[in-house]
């Protein structure tokens, strides 16, 4: 266990997945072309990705960066989701060269449909805090697999806030090893397949963000529900040192 600016962080998911993930919840980002006067030019642009992870832009036609992507093909694309919870995990910038898409059929009406194929990924890290700027390759990128709790993670995040608070507060005061009675706050941020990110406080100190791993990935959203609460019974029975009680030896048990 590392501790790092104010976070405690565990086994965590990969960096390249982590951008994956971002990269494959968003469907909007902030475009940055050169203009003709060599100043770069930030432009919201909506896109897809595509089979590879590549994105598919939408870019209007007779725009500004339009007719910047006419002298210079080379631009990046900053992406972050734009909403809680997701928007805490991390942004990234896929850089690399644009071409038309091979097909317009599902060009939106006054837009062409542009590839960037991605020859690099900037990583900003968020609630990991792993990093801030790491460059990766393009083939690194696209060879990821985004998490596969990606979609159900907001879900996941707000029964257990709203719901089920208590188990949060149990998994995380055993991590940091205080009862839970005294713990004073603690909010599930994110999960993943690997484990979830709480924002926690115990009485008398600092606000931190805890990395809780899983005892093993898990399979889907319904597995993952099953480890959070088995996770949160294992603490409830430690926080109590609990102790199973010894069966009591019945009268046929003995005769035998």
């Amino acid at each position: 266990m590392q501790t790092c600016n104010n976070i405690i962080t565990c086994r965590s998911l990969p960096l390249l997945q982590t951008a994956r993930t971002v990269a494959d919840l968003c469907t909007e980002g902030s475009l940055c072309t050169t203009s003709a006067e060599g100043f770069p030019v930030g432009a919201p642009v909506s896109y897809r990705l595509d089979q590879d992870g590549n994105p598919v832009m939408a870019i209007v036609s007779g725009s500004p960066e339009a007719a910047n992507l006419e002298r210079s093909d080379r631009v990046s694309l900053l992406v972050q989701p734009i909403t809680q919870p997701a928007r805490g995990v991390a942004a990234v910038a896929l850089q690399g060269s644009t071409a038309a898409a091979g097909s317009q059929d599902d060009a939106p009406d006054g837009t062409q449909l542009v590839k960037l194929t991605v020859d690099s990924c900037v990583y900003y890290g968020g609630l990991d805090h792993a990093a801030h700027g790491e460059v990766v390759s393009g083939d690194e990128y696209r060879a990821a697999e985004p998490d596969l709790l990606r979609r159900s993670a907001t879900d996941l995040i707000n029964t257990w806030n709203n719901e089920r608070a208590e188990d949060i507060y149990r998994i995380v005061a055993g991590k940091l090893g205080v009862p839970v009675v005294e713990m004073s706050y603690a909010e599930m941020l994110w999960v993943d397949r690997l484990g979830m990110y709480v924002r926690a406080e115990v009485f008398g100190r600092s606000a931190q963000v805890v990395r809780i791993p899983f005892y093993r990935p898990v399979l889907d959203e319904r597995d993952a529900r099953s480890v959070v609460t088995m996770a949160s019974h294992i603490s409830w029975e430690a926080d109590r040192k609990y102790t199973p009680p010894v069966p009591t030896a019945t009268p046929a048990a003995t005769n035998n």
